[in-house]
């Protein structure tokens, strides 16, 4: 073979190669992201409270609604709504709104009710919500509150 015939050869198998490489790669949608890529946005809906503080929360009593503009729920022992300045998943509360009922969780509920009130931004990734303060993160799943008053744990063995 010439060596002009091998070097259109070698420019004809390289191309084949590249072509046959980028066919591999993922589809893009608008925007650059893969199918099924998590595009950043923080789906609305009803979230359950599982962690706080680095820890498991021991009852699922605690819920996050999200919407577009605000952030509504049920603490331990009082409702609460806030008005979100920002356009998710950058958060900037308005001054939290809460019932006034005390109960025996009201520890639990402060704390809470303070972290989310200096939350600065959200992520979700994988079915989990994570809402970001300064000192801590909020961790939730999607579902509703449990009113059993069993907790994860005594649900996790079957001891209720």
């Amino acid at each position: 073979m010439s060596r002009p015939a091998r070097r259109f050869a070698l420019v004809g198998a390289l191309t084949f190669a590249g072509v046959a490489l980028a066919a591999c790669a993922p589809a893009t949608a608008p925007g650059g992201f893969a199918p099924g890529e998590d595009r950043g946005f923080i789906p609305g809906g009803s979230y359950v409270l599982v962690g706080m503080d680095g820890k498991t929360v021991p009852l699922r009593n605690v819920t996050l609604v999200v919407e577009e503009n605000r952030l509504s729920g049920q603490a331990p022992c009082n409702g609460y709504s806030a008005t979100n300045n920002a356009e998710l998943p950058a958060i900037a509360l308005s001054p939290i709104v809460a019932t006034k009922v005390a109960c025996k969780d009201m520890k639990l509920e402060t704390r809470f009710l303070s972290v989310l009130q200096q939350a600065n931004s959200a992520d979700f990734y994988g079915g989990v919500l994570r809402v970001k303060s300064p000192s801590t993160w909020l961790i939730f799943e999607r579902g509703m509150r449990d009113t059993s008053g069993v907790s994860a744990l005594e649900q996790a063995r079957g001891t209720q």
